[in-house]
């Protein structure tokens, strides 16, 4: 009476060809996941990148025009007319200088992309895979 080995299904080495094909396929899932929300994100920031960039340029042209106002009409109280532009000129890159900062202040808080649900939806499929493994190793030992 010889003794078969009963057939139990796929061998070790399958279950891990299997296991690994299907992490690729996972990870290229996540991967593509990542791509897509780094893609939403850029074209936000393009966007709002292109409305800061008219914005501030509609208003450089008005305060352009403030400025050889202001000297204009320092001229009653300021003899010297270098004197009265390099004044407005100091005044206006302080202004530039301030709102630039702040715009940029913003813009680099509002550009981080949210990670947050592909982070954790990578975490769960390795927890699951990581399970399986665990059950496919109990199940092909007893």
């Amino acid at each position: 009476m010889a003794t078969e080995p009963i057939n139990e299904g796929p061998s070790t080495g399958e279950l891990i060809s299997r296991i690994t094909d299907d992490i690729k396929i996972i990870a290229k899932g996540e991967l593509e996941l990542v791509r897509g929300e780094i893609g939403r994100v850029a074209k936000a920031v393009a966007v709002e990148g292109a409305v800061v960039t008219f914005g501030g340029l509609v208003m450089l042209i008005g305060f352009a025009m403030l400025c050889v106002a202001a000297v204009v009409a320092l001229g009653a109280v300021i003899d010297s007319l270098a004197l009265r532009l390099v004044l407005m000129a100091v005044v206006y890159l302080l202004i530039g200088g301030g709102l630039a900062t702040a715009f940029g202040m913003r813009l680099r808080k509002d550009i981080k992309p949210d990670l947050a649900v592909p982070i954790h939806e990578a975490k769960s499929v390795i927890r699951g895979v990581a399970a399986t493994v665990k059950e496919q190793g109990h199940s092909a030992h007893a």
